[in-house]
């Protein structure tokens, strides 16, 4: 089946689904607002994005999960708290020329780094004990091929918001990295001091470094108000743009009366995505049947469809360290260049998508993103508003998606 006869005899035009995209984000910012993972405006968004859904699929569905929505981000509040008292333990050990403080600096200093590493660094989930547990779902609608399943392709956006970014909406991108790389040059230094103290004996270099330290502990402080957890941000176009480039594809397939003869549809908008994949990472373990049943099966993520001259394929996720499929990215890739976009490959340099949640699973999966890296000074702030959303790229997004649905149901991914 071809897309583009497909859509030359529709009634809809990709402007129309857009528009629906538009419409849909528009309501859910103006009505239900900030949505926290676990929170009742992400369960009422997915409430309403289910029952949307509902028309354009066979089954739908909303699963709940158990998750620690607030102990994601608390690695950097944490680490700049431990950080200042080892820095304060590292200067009374070099006054009072004992190495004990010094010690107590040296395990400060490796518990801020295992919570950076273990929930930043390879999104696993080393405080969620000590955060109160919420329930977060996902909604998964399924158009269900009419023959024998032979293939299966999962779209996929987030519907979770994220804590508002102080230093970004403040200060925009330089600004926060500027943040960022003073408190990450603070803990180079104290990681310096703190083996100095332990391990030489000049009495004067060994003061004369845990002092320096003074001049980063503005920057550990900072850390404290890096995010803002009393007021989430709307999240219009992270990721309520992704999540309607996956709903607008069932609607297209539903308004043209398609089923394929043998791929399923599925469009899978996860929740807690902002507080460490959980919502992806849920729906794999819950249904390894996808993985196991001899369809081929493959994962296209959809985040922060907003800036066209920024669209890449993440070929490498989670800051850098999972690697995507290659196939599913060319697959991808060929989509958009039959859509007249030339998007190159990437790797995400600092942060994550659900693809990587699916990659880890062993599900074949790509991340499409359009956003400027910077980051842009919308991300993760008040900005992020439905009137800030852009249609055009959402348009362009659903039409990249849609092309890659059809080329798959035609040639798998060895065509």
């Amino acid at each position: 089946m071809n897309f583009r006869s497909v859509l030359e005899n529709s009634k809809h035009t990709l402007s129309d689904y857009a528009q629906f995209a538009a419409d849909g984000i528009d309501h859910i910012c103006n009505t239900y607002g900030p949505r926290k993972c676990g929170g009742g405006a992400e369960k009422l968004t997915q409430d309403y994005l289910a029952a949307t859904l509902k028309p354009f699929a066979d089954t739908v569905a909303r699963e709940t999960f158990d998750v620690h929505p607030d102990a994601f981000m608390a690695f950097v509040p944490i680490a700049g708290g431990l950080l200042l008292a080892s820095t304060a333990a590292n200067i009374a050990g070099a006054l009072k020329k004992t190495r004990l403080p010094a010690a107590a600096s040296a395990g400060m200093i490796a518990a801020a780094v295992g919570a950076l590493l273990g929930e930043f660094g390879v999104y696993k989930k080393p405080l969620d004990p000590l955060f109160p547990k919420k329930q977060s779902g996902n909604v998964i609608a399924v158009r269900k091929a009419k023959g024998e399943t032979k293939r299966r392709i999962i779209l996929s956006g987030h519907t979770d918001s994220a804590p508002e970014w102080t230093y970004t909406y403040r200060l925009g991108s330089k600004g926060v990295l500027t943040v960022a790389g003073y408190a990450v040059a603070g803990l180079a230094g104290g990681i310096a001091s703190t083996a100095v103290s332990l391990a030489s004996q000049n009495q004067k270099l060994k003061k004369g470094m845990a002092l320096s330290q003074l001049a980063f502990a503005p920057g550990f402080a900072a850390l404290f108000a890096f995010t803002n957890g009393k007021r989430y941000v709307d999240g219009a176009s992270d990721d309520l743009s992704g999540s309607y480039v996956a709903a607008s594809v069932l609607k297209f397939l539903s308004d043209n009366d398609i089923s394929f003869e043998n791929t399923e549809v599925i469009a899978l908008l996860t929740g807690g995505e902002e507080c460490g994949l959980r919502g992806a990472e849920a729906f794999f373990k819950a249904h390894p049947e996808l993985l196991n049943d001899g369809a081929e099966t493959v994962f296209v993520g959809f985040d922060t469809v907003r800036d066209e001259e920024f669209m890449e394929i993440y070929t490498n996720d989670l800051n850098g360290l999972v690697k995507n499929d290659p196939a599913v990215c060319r697959l991808v890739q060929n989509a958009a260049k039959q859509c007249g976009k030339d998007v190159p490959f990437g790797s995400i340099p600092l942060g994550s998508t659900d693809a990587a949640a699916a990659s880890r699973a062993g599900c074949r999966a790509a991340a499409f993103v359009a956003m400027d890296p910077a980051p842009a000074r919308y991300y993760h702030t008040r900005l992020d508003t439905a009137d800030n959303i852009m249609p055009t790229t959402i348009q362009k997004g659903v039409e990249i998606a849609l092309q890659t649905v059809f080329d798959f149901d035609e040639r798998g991914l060895s065509g």
